[in-house]
């Protein structure tokens, strides 16, 4: 045995089996079938597996895309109607508004006209009962200054007068006074 193993080692003379010259036709050969066994597994099994999930990807990216842009579109709408709501309940709510104050005005108005017509009213009826009053106490005044007259005439003077005259002379004297 120890014959062949120097034999081996004559042979081979070391080094890379690939890069011996004498081998390099069974190397290509090999080479060149593994390549084509290669291929052809690569281009029928992985190759369409790789260029489906690439497919499959790219609709589901324009898939999304699409979705995006609608779902885009839907919000662009939703905030324009929104906005436009928000625009006609601002002016529903300025032409309430107005419409209140103008109702609050009326009302005011209509208060400040009852109340002056109240007024009005009460004011009246105590100028009537002013003048009632007045009229009582100057009808009564003629007597009480004739009276008076009597009682001063008799005191001072002396002399008994008659309360007749002296109240014909205070009317007499007041008619003067009624009419300034």
């Amino acid at each position: 045995m120890a014959q062949t193993h120097t034999e081996v080692a004559d042979h081979g003379q070391g080094g890379l089996p690939q890069f011996d010259a004498t081998t390099f036709e069974s190397q290509l050969v090999w080479l060149f079938l593994s390549f084509i066994v290669l291929f052809v597994i690569v281009s029928r099994m992985a190759l369409p597996r790789v260029t489906k999930v690439l497919e499959e990807r790219e609709e589901r990216i324009a898939t999304d895309l699409d979705t995006a842009e609608r779902l885009r579109k839907e919000a662009e709408d939703v905030k324009e109607a929104y906005e436009a709501s928000v625009t006609e309940a601002r002016k529903k709510a300025q032409e309430t508004i107005l419409a209140t104050k103008e109702s609050i005005q009326a009302d005011i108005a209509k208060a400040q006209a009852e109340l002056d017509a109240t007024l009005g009213a009460k004011a009246a009826e105590a100028e009537a009962r002013i003048d009632a009053a007045r009229a009582e106490a100057l009808a009564g005044i003629d007597q009480v200054a004739g009276e008076v007259a009597a009682a001063l005439v008799s005191k001072l003077a002396g002399i008994e007068v008659d309360s007749k005259d002296t109240t014909k002379a205070a009317k007499a004297a007041l008619s003067g006074v009624k009419g300034a």
